[in-house]
């Protein structure tokens, strides 16, 4: 951050720690922020917004990124127009959410630029409670659709002082009402208002927080790490599908061995895996995971996309283990032992029926992990098989191995099994590239075929575009698209 005098920026944190806020207007000029590296979407739905007479702004991480000399990614904006009055303005648009009510505006090519209407922290309108802010009984919010009419109100709901800038692409002006810019300039990250009531309101800004320090490197201020192993048991409140959600954002997006590493300083790991917290005093259990996540990391910098079924096969994998080890333990003391089949099959189920109270993994997700670990046990049972072709031929094939490598790493008794499944490997590997070079060939003939297609079909007029060929049609449907054509004529929809 260029421009800024921090004693300055200090004072201004402060005065606005009194006062509950305070007005910081900064130019992008002054702050060195190249704004030509935002969307062109985010821009014009700004831009739409602002001429339709409503207040709106860029807010979050784009901001942030920004400020820290990255190329922004995700793109928010924060208006005072109600979603209904956002999806009348754009036809491209989508309401979605009942604890959060938001508006999707989509452009080609999947870019998503989501508006939220200004929050506000009334809760009550005349001396009665507003039904559209509805809590559980521990404080957490249910439902929120209490909409302000201000920045001021809408910085009040947000969670971290870092996450409350706005940006006006239009005036080209940075707002911060709690202090955001000393923040990131000090590198701190610190909550909004009485951190108790806001963990309580969401217990998932506790994980947020954590993240965000793991992402950007940046310390918890005190009063917002204090709360956190005392209220961390909230978390068990939240939706187990949100869970998974955030438990994704924390391992796979490039700073999962940092995250890994945070949970479990405050004690949120074995929270969010409640079996593999058992596994916290095994040095192997540790040192396994951190490089999993470490090369995963480097994977995610390279623009290398992780899975998150790489993730819970490498932290539920101890688990997984275990499961099989006490119940082929029990199984020697029955008096009709159980088939390894069996065995397995219910150390899996094991695994994923405790999980899933915490964490709602998907069945796709599921079914990958299960096939990977199922694997792992054919290919170290090598003197059993009697086609290794047909093994290495599978579709999981590939991935098993990777994944039985990464073991072998702290695993030695491993190194033999790697060694025979290697030229298998090799093998698999260069047929899989060269289905993959077929399928590129087909796919760029199929395209350059239709460009031609196109090309010798002439211009295409928009007034008759779309419309069946009229070879063989009965007299009826003729007459119904004769009238179609004559109402797109009219319309001047051909010129």
């Amino acid at each position: 951050m260029q421009g800024l005098n921090t004693e300055s920026l200090k004072k201004f944190k402060t005065n606005a720690k009194k006062k509950g806020f305070a007005q910081n207007i900064v130019s992008a000029s002054e702050l060195g922020l190249d704004l030509s590296s935002l969307s062109k979407a985010a821009v014009q739905v700004v831009s739409t917004l602002q001429k339709h007479k409503f207040k709106a702004y860029l807010v979050g991480g784009c901001i942030r990124d920004l400020l820290l000399g990255k190329k922004p990614k995700d793109f928010d904006v924060s208006t005072d127009a109600t979603p209904e009055q956002v999806h009348r303005i754009f036809s491209n648009s989508r309401i979605i959410g009942r604890r959060f009510k938001i508006v999707h505006v989509v452009f080609s090519g999947q870019n998503i630029i989501e508006v939220t209407t200004f929050r506000s922290n009334s809760t009550a309108k005349k001396g009665k409670v507003n039904p559209t802010r509805v809590s559980a009984e521990s404080g957490m919010l249910l439902r929120d659709n209490v909409y302000g009419k201000s920045i001021v109100e809408d910085s009040q709901r947000r969670d971290f002082t870092i996450n409350a800038l706005y940006l006006d692409p239009v005036k080209k002006e940075i707002y911060d009402y709690n202090g955001g810019l000393y923040d990131m300039q000090k590198g701190i990250i610190d909550i909004i208002g009485d951190p108790d009531t806001r963990y309580s309101e969401d217990p998932v800004r506790m994980i947020r927080a954590l993240r965000f320090s793991a992402k950007l490197g940046f310390k918890l201020s005190k009063r917002t790490s204090d709360p956190i192993k005392r209220l961390s048991a909230l978390l068990l409140e939240v939706s187990n599908a949100r869970m998974f959600e955030e438990v994704n954002k924390l391992f796979i997006t490039g700073h999962g061995y940092n995250s890994f590493k945070i949970l479990r300083k405050y004690n949120i790991f074995e929270l969010l895996f409640p079996d593999a917290g058992d596994f916290l005093d095994n040095k192997s259990y540790i040192d396994f995971v951190e490089y999993a996540l470490s090369s995963s990391d480097k994977r995610y910098a390279e623009n290398k996309r992780n899975m998150p079924h790489f993730l819970y096969s490498v932290i539920l994998w101890g688990v997984f283990q275990n499961n099989v080890f006490r119940l082929r333990r029990y199984s020697e003391s029955m008096v009709s032992p159980m088939e390894d089949n069996d065995i397995v099959r219910l150390a899996l189920d094991s695994v994923f029926d405790n999980q899933d109270k915490v964490t709602d993994i998907p069945m796709a997700v599921s079914d990958s992990i299960k096939s990977l670990w199922r694997m792992q046990l054919v290919l170290q049972q090598i003197e059993l098989l009697k086609d290794y072709d047909e093994v290495s031929n599978r579709t999981i094939f590939r991935a098993a191995f990777d994944f039985i490598s990464l073991r072998a790493k702290f695993e030695p008794y491993l190194a033999t099994c790697v060694n025979f499944w290697q030229p298998y490997y090799v093998k698999s590997a260069a047929i899989a590239a060269k289905r993959k070079a077929l399928k590129d060939q087909k796919y760029q003939q199929k395209f350059s075929n239709k460009k031609k297609s196109k090309k010798q079909k002439g211009p295409k007029n928009p007034a008759t575009e779309g419309f069946e060929d009229e070879t063989n049609l009965s007299a009826k449907r003729k007459e119904q698209l004769a009238k179609a054509k004559a109402w797109r004529a009219s319309m001047n929809l051909g010129n």
